[in-house]
């Protein structure tokens, strides 16, 4: 989480640097951003789900040992 967490920051970076003044060579590529950001929105959440299955599992067996 923290990986894509870093990911979407640094495109979202990006993104907010559209329309300074950089020079031509560094400006951004936007549609390559934005599926960055996509894809990186999604694997947070994918790893929130998959974080909440495991500690719903793990209350579970806690709850059958108790």
């Amino acid at each position: 989480m923290a990986a894509a967490s870093q990911r979407y920051a640094v495109a979202a970076e990006e993104v907010a640097t559209i329309g300074t003044s950089l020079p031509q060579a560094t400006q951004i590529d936007l549609s390559a951003t934005a599926v960055q950001l996509i894809e990186s929105k999604f694997e947070i959440g994918l790893n929130a789900a998959v974080l909440k299955s495991s500690l719903d599992t793990e209350k579970r067996v806690l709850d059958i040992l108790v």
